[in-house]
C-alpha cells in the first residue's frame, strides 16, 4: 500500500463517487475501488486532450524539483512514524 495526497476537493469528491458506487453496487467500496473504477472508465475513453487541464505543469528546474520532492518524502516520512510510532531509517 501507498499514501497519496490530494487536497481537500479532491477528497470529497472522491468520497462522493465512492458513496454513489456503494448505492449502485450495494457493498461497501474503498478510496481503492473508486480510484480502480475511475481508471477504467478513463482508459475506456482515452481522451487525453480533455484531461490535459487537470494537470499541472511544473515551473521549476529538475534541482528545485528534486529538493521538493524530497522534503515531500520527508514529510511522508515524519507522518509515518507518528502513525506506527516506529523510525522509518
Amino acid at each position: 500500500m501507498s499514501t497519496i495526497q490530494v487536497d481537500e476537493e479532491t477528497k470529497i469528491k472522491l468520497l462522493e463517487i465512492a458513496g454513489r458506487l456503494q448505492s449502485e453496487l450495494k457493498r461497501n467500496i474503498t478510496f481503492n475501488d473508486a480510484i480502480k473504477f475511475l481508471i477504467s472508465e478513463f482508459e475506456g475513453r482515452k481522451d487525453f486532450k480533455a484531461l490535459l487541464p487537470l494537470f499541472g505543469i511544473l515551473k521549476k528546474s529538475p534541482e528545485e524539483a528534486r529538493g521538493i520532492l524530497a522534503e515531500l518524502r520527508s514529510e511522508e516520512e515524519t507522518r509515518l512514524e507518528k502513525l506506527t510510532g516506529q523510525s522509518g531509517g
